[in-house]
């Protein structure tokens, strides 16, 4: 950002054609966005799809993952730093944090491609009536979700709901509950108005709306804007959602597998995505420059590519290996492990976890890595079990045919070698370094059902709750065992229901949103995340749990806008306690 925090907001702004592509959302950016193209039908339409491709800004690069995945209580500190993100030291600063300098600047960036959108539609000549309350509609939506993203991530934020032609520096916070209040009055009129199905993949819907509105809600009633009405609200349209899910053509998948299947990112169970595909005019294939690009597959992967007979290949993913699990999600007693589960009984219930990380790797390169050239491919190359072998299966795999293969027990784990959680998995990436070429998914169905749960647990009603949740984990159960995977309403606490989003969206862009939420951060991150640890084959842990300080909860306000704003009329940004 270059003058103000609004300088982002101005006729500088890129924007895409609108147009369809293999039937899905097409956001070329070709246009400039300036008053005279926002006047015309055109530009309505460039501008909507210019608002949709910021999107691409927010989820899937390292920025927005960092942001809200990493120095949470399911994942920490990988290979390398995340700009304090994971490990609450001094680099998370206003100075030097890029995801919170880069996001703060998308983010507002995009808003106000948004609110040219709304403001020009309304007397825009020659779109028809329909069609004018449809793209305002979506405007609003997406409106609508940068701004939670913005109050959830820095609290007390600028509220700008005009179009913004020229920079200014005489900018001020408005308080969360204004935040809060316009998003509500955007998705209110967004459910009214928004069309049931969508257009194309990618578009945004009344379902859409309808989830957002519920957890926005949900958001709210914990926060200090909070009114008596918000756990009531929340449960209303999630059950809405849930309810009228056919006229929606929504529905949960049948087996957690297919949630993630490639191929699968439009299906029914998805709510809201990012759309992303091979077209380098459409998605960032660069591998050496992500703008546009889906890195999501790239964050979760272990060094796979060091062990025996194991090399880099388009399949398997580029390993970044910058989101390590901790114990909790993978680990000696992790959160898919029923009570009375021991043994090879382990994750043999609750089938997600064998379904969403990846822990056994196949050879694909003999002799490398200290291999063995008699290796052969597709036999096992590695093994990561979850509990420690008895001496029997030891002994078996050390004189098994073919040879022996790696095996890391929960105690070996590092940074570099650990489970690796699959959701984002991409074997049709154009090259072995490129991006995903597949669409982000951001919310889905399954989230309904969780968010209508927590609203009902805080409403006092244990078994709504309890109902809701056992939707969810029936569907995870294993065949035979479904109804071992329900709990009962007096089992329903605000530590279940978080820890059932965990099981259940790992790794989706929101965990730390939740903790924040729940005002549960700092407590989880010092209970699940370990101390720094040597061992024999590399070091695990984060200083997270040491570091981090209440202030915490907030991400700081880039620096810059703070300085450029100071001595104005209005007061300027103030930066955000403990920064």
């Amino acid at each position: 950002m270059k003058k103000s925090i609004l300088a982002t907001l101005s006729t500088a702004v890129l924007l895409g054609t609108f147009g369809c592509k293999e039937s899905i959302l097409d956001e070329n950016p070709q246009s400039i966005l300036v008053p005279s193209f926002l006047g015309t039908p055109q530009g309505v339409e460039a501008g909507l799809t210019g608002v949709y491709s910021g999107l691409r800004g927010v989820y899937t690069n390292e920025g927005g993952m960092s942001m809200a995945v990493v120095g949470t209580d399911e994942f920490m500190t990988g290979i390398q730093p995340e700009s304090g993100l994971d490990n609450y030291n001094a680099t998370l600063s206003p100075l030097t944090c890029a995801p919170a300098i880069d996001q703060w600047g998308v983010i507002y960036r995009y808003i106000n491609d948004a609110n040219g959108v709304i403001q020009y539609a309304a007397t825009v000549q020659g779109l028809d009536p329909a069609r004018v309350k449809q793209v305002v509609a979506e405007a609003k939506l997406l409106r609508a979700q940068y701004y939670f993203l913005l109050v959830q991530y820095y609290g007390d934020v600028p509220l700008s709901l005009g179009f913004v032609s020229s920079p200014t520096k005489d900018i001020v916070k408005s308080p969360v509950a204004s935040v809060y209040a316009a998003i509500v009055t955007d998705l209110t009129d967004a459910v009214a108005n928004i069309a049931v199905r969508p257009a194309q993949p990618g578009r945004v819907t009344q379902a859409t709306a309808l989830h957002l509105l519920a957890k926005v809600y949900l958001a709210r009633a914990s926060s200090d804007a909070k009114q008596s009405t918000d756990y009531t609200n929340a449960a209303k349209f999630a059950q809405q959602l849930i309810d009228n899910q056919s006229t929606y053509g929504a529905g949960l998948e049948a087996d957690p597998a297919n949630v993630f299947a490639e191929g699968n990112e439009n299906g029914k169970e998805v709510l809201f995505n990012v759309q992303f595909n091979g077209d380098q005019t459409f998605t960032g294939q660069d591998p050496f420059n992500y703008v546009g690009a889906n890195q999501a597959n790239f964050f979760f992967r272990s060094r796979y590519d060091k062990l025996p007979n194991m090399t880099r290949d388009i399949a398997n993913g580029r390993p970044y290996a910058r989101f390590c699990p901790t114990p909790r999600m993978a680990g000696y007693q992790d959160i898919y492990i029923l009570p009375g589960e021991t043994g090879k009984q382990i994750h043999t219930t609750d089938t997600r976890y064998n379904k969403w990380f990846t822990t056994v790797w196949k050879v694909n390169l003999p002799s490398a890595n200290g291999g063995r050239a008699s290796a052969v491919v597709g036999d096992t190359a590695a093994w990561y079990p979850g509990r420690d072998l008895t001496a029997a299966e030891q002994a078996r795999i050390a004189t098994r045919t073919g040879g022996p293969f790696t095996v890391y027990t929960p105690g070996q784990y590092t940074t570099e070698y650990y489970p690796v959680l699959n959701k984002y998995d991409d074997t049709r990436r154009t090259g072995l370094n490129n991006p995903s070429i597949r669409p982000f998914i951001v919310y889905r169905l399954a989230e309904t059902y969780l968010v209508a749960a927590e609203a009902y647990f805080n409403l006092n009603n244990t078994t709504a709750a309890a109902n809701l949740l056992n939707v969810v984990r029936e569907r995870a159960g294993a065949t035979g065992r479904k109804t071992q995977m329900d709990i009962t309403p007096a089992q329903v606490t605000q530590d279940f229901i978080l820890d059932e989003r965990s099981r259940e969206l790992a790794g989706e862009q929101t965990r730390w949103l939740d903790l924040v939420r729940t005002k549960t951060l700092v407590a989880r991150v010092q209970a699940y995340t370990p101390a720094v640890s040597a061992r024999p084959a590399g070091i695990y842990g984060s200083a997270a749990a040491a570091n981090i300080r209440p202030f915490h909860v907030l991400r700081p306000i880039p620096q810059p806008e703070v300085d450029r704003t100071l001595n104005q009329p209005g007061g300027g940004i103030k930066q955000n306690p403990g920064y």
